[in-house]
């Protein structure tokens, strides 16, 4: 058991700092505060907070305990509590300070580099996109809620989704209805967990997902753009496509919103 917990921390550590150099430069900040620098006070107790959190995240014993209360799957989220870039950078100014004036603008310079060529420029990797709403969710998100809203003219309405455009539904409008929560929490029993893994399944059953929609009287449906053949399975469930959104199609069970009202919105949201 030891062994397998050991080697999933390592799994995580790795996965958490991908090909980055930080985790060299933690380790290099860490050995010189130690052999240089841990007669001073605050050092030590930055030396001790670092190696206790460490400790916690690698020691098997600790790392099933948080495991199992956290989660296994975002267990990386530990290593937040590892102060990565304050370490390095009280490091580099210990390393600094000691030098020479002359010197100490050529080492800031260098360590400067170091740090910036390190790293990845989060504006031009794709971890960022501009969007065109002031909620600043996608906007392939902003254009189904909008869709859909037009479409119901005013009424209440139940619409589900896969959980990428779901989770990001109630952040741009708190007023459109969902029949269940992020990861299907929120009351997904029965038929409406059903819902839930069908339309989140890594291969898509479009007569599964339209049968379960209905009978939770989902009046919109949102899915991948299915094909000719699978359009015709929803259609066959009563659900007419509006329109398309990026890459997905926006269907509405029914001819109108009020012909399929769901008792879920007679509970507040």
């Amino acid at each position: 058991m030891m062994k397998e917990m050991i080697k999933k921390s390592l799994g995580f550590w790795n996965n958490y700092w991908g090909d980055s150099v930080f985790p060299y430069l933690l380790a290099i900040a860490l050995l010189y505060l130690l052999i240089f620098k841990r007669k001073k006070k605050t050092t030590r107790y930055v030396l001790g907070y670092v190696f206790l959190a460490l400790f916690l995240f690698f020691f098997p014993y600790t790392a099933k305990i948080i495991q199992k209360c956290i989660g296994e799957n975002v267990y990386w989220r530990i290593l937040w509590l590892v102060p990565s870039t304050p370490v390095i950078a009280l490091a580099m100014t210990e390393f600094i300070r000691g030098r020479k004036a002359v010197l100490q603008p050529v080492l800031l310079v260098l360590c400067t580099a170091v740090i910036a060529l390190g790293g990845k420029e989060f504006y031009t990797e794709g971890y960022y996109h501009k969007v065109n709403n002031y909620q600043q969710v996608p906007d392939v998100v902003a254009g189904i809620c909008e869709l859909a809203k037009q479409d119901a003219g005013g009424e209440k309405f139940l619409l589900v989704a896969d959980e990428y455009v779901s989770s990001y539904i109630r952040v741009y409008d708190p007023s459109i209805y969902l029949p269940f929560g992020r990861r299907g929490s929120g009351g997904a029993i029965g038929t409406r967990r059903q819902l839930y893994f069908e339309i989140n399944a890594p291969s898509f059953n479009y007569t599964s997902i339209a049968k379960y929609a209905k009978r939770n009287r989902c009046n919109y449906l949102v899915v991948k753009i299915p094909n000719e053949q699978q359009k015709k399975e929803l259609e066959a469930c009563r659900y007419q496509e509006l329109g398309v959104i990026g890459e997905y199609s926006v269907y509405r069970l029914g001819d109108s919103v009020q012909e399929y009202r769901s008792p879920l919105l007679d509970v507040e949201s």
